[in-house]
């Protein structure tokens, strides 16, 4: 698509109110799920004042995708779509009631977080099935680049921004609200929706035994095609990376905040915030110098600056023990200079998530069939997930044990590290006519 197609594309799309609505709930919906998480997160750690137990949070959120991920799209295919989106928002904006009733119960608060997550397995399977069905073929590729775009903004937005600034303000009880609130109005535009058509068959369990075993077949042909391409490998373990490193640090962000800064966890805003804005910087200069800089020097760039944010933050855990033992208790006068210096550190790991994540995304694009490229972002779903849930067992008693100064470390120099070392051969491996050759 020209530049010129694809403006008209966009204003297409704009004129089109289905789509309208269902991207409008989107953002909404999206944007208040990684609020919910993001919050649980920092109330989990201000109840217990326990990584384990933050950890423990971000593993219920991420579990369901693990066990229904498959359900889930079974399901979706084989019930009315429309209702699946409406009735999966307002179950979300119906379990925040408990917070807003309990939210001082730590069992309350681990159920909710499992079932908004459990729900939403439904809902994204749905709400992308949908597109096609309201967008015109010639517009699609518009429909779902402006998707994606607004799956990443919202995790800025909801996780980054609105939770710890609203939480860190004004408390719990507003947040609680507009997150009921957002659901519930992305539940009313999906009422406004086109009715689905009926579905081809209906689910039973003969059905869904064979959708299972196709989905099975399919992962196998994913594999298959990818064990014959490194580069779409390596592409998919930096993004699994960059999103693991991602739930690892909003796990132990409350800790961290609490243990080096010696603030309540509310103020993870001081780490969290930089971090957001430095996802924005990094997108920024991707766009205005990226046709310019290759993808495999972005990548390697993006791995280096992690690996440095994240020795950086190990190393003012003992910078601030210093001060508190010279010092009055706290940090003193020292607390704006290491504000300042964690909030800097976070900033430029938020541009490592773009410098890696953005040109690893396009390589995937650019080197995907077709035929394949469905599966093999199925793969890559299920790469997050798992590549999430196992380091999240550990780090959150690791740090409770020895501070989350050892937690930075390791993923800096086993993961971080060991994969910029070993991913190297294959990032630059030469390319001919923008694209690897395949056997």
């Amino acid at each position: 698509m020209t530049e010129g197609s694809l403006a008209a594309a966009e204003r297409g799309l704009l004129s089109n109110r289905a789509f309208l609505a269902i991207w409008a709930a989107q953002i909404l919906s999206q944007v208040a799920a990684n609020a919910v998480t993001s919050a649980l997160i920092i109330l989990v750690a201000e109840l217990t004042h326990a990584n384990t137990s933050s950890s423990v949070l971000i593993i219920l959120a991420v579990l369901p995708a693990v066990l229904f991920g498959i359900a889930g799209g079974v399901i979706v295919d084989r019930t009315d779509r429309r209702l699946v989106l409406i009735v999966t928002n307002a179950l979300r904006a119906a379990s925040i009631v408990p917070l807003l009733l309990f939210g001082t119960s730590l069992t309350v608060v681990y159920l909710v977080n499992f079932l908004v997550a459990t729900v939403s397995i439904f809902f994204v399977p749905a709400e992308s099935a949908t597109i096609p069905s309201i967008v015109r073929k010639r517009d699609l590729m518009v429909a779902n680049s402006l998707f994606t775009f607004t799956f990443n903004g919202a995790f800025l937005m909801g996780f980054i921004i609105l939770a710890p600034i609203v939480v860190s303000l004004y408390g719990y009880e507003l947040l609680w609200l507009i997150i009921a609130f957002m659901f519930s109005a992305a539940s009313i535009l999906c009422v406004t929706l086109p009715a689905a058509p009926p579905p081809s068959e209906v689910l039973s369990v003969r059905v869904a035994g064979m959708a299972v075993q196709q989905t099975r077949t399919s992962m196998s042909e994913a594999f298959r095609y990818l064990r014959m391409t490194p580069v779409v490998i390596w592409s998919l373990v930096y993004i699994a990376l960059t999103y693991t490193l991602v739930a690892v640090a909003g796990a132990l962000g409350p800790g961290f905040v609490r243990e080096v800064l010696r603030v309540g966890e509310r103020n993870v805003v001081i780490f969290v915030a930089p971090a957001g804005i430095g996802v924005v910087a990094g997108l920024a200069f991707l766009n205005a110098v990226g046709a310019r800089w290759n993808r495999p020097n972005a990548i390697g760039t993006g791995l280096v600056v992690a690996t440095a944010a994240l020795l950086m933050l190990a190393g003012t855990r003992p910078l601030t023990d210093l001060f508190t033992r010279v010092g009055s208790p706290g940090l003193g006068a020292a607390f704006p200079a290491v504000v300042a210096t964690v909030a800097v550190t976070a900033f430029f790991f938020g541009v490592s998530y773009a410098f890696v994540t953005v040109p690893a995304m396009t390589v995937l694009q650019e080197e995907l069939r077709d035929d394949i490229r469905g599966r093999v972002f199925g793969v890559l779903n299920m790469l997050v997930s798992v590549f999430s849930l196992l380091p999240l067992l550990v780090v959150g008693p690791v740090a409770d044990v020895w501070g989350v100064a050892p937690v930075f470390v390791a993923a800096a120099a086993v993961v971080v590290g060991g994969v910029w070392i070993f991913g190297r051969s294959t990032r630059e491996r030469p390319r001919v006519a923008g694209r690897l050759v395949h056997e």
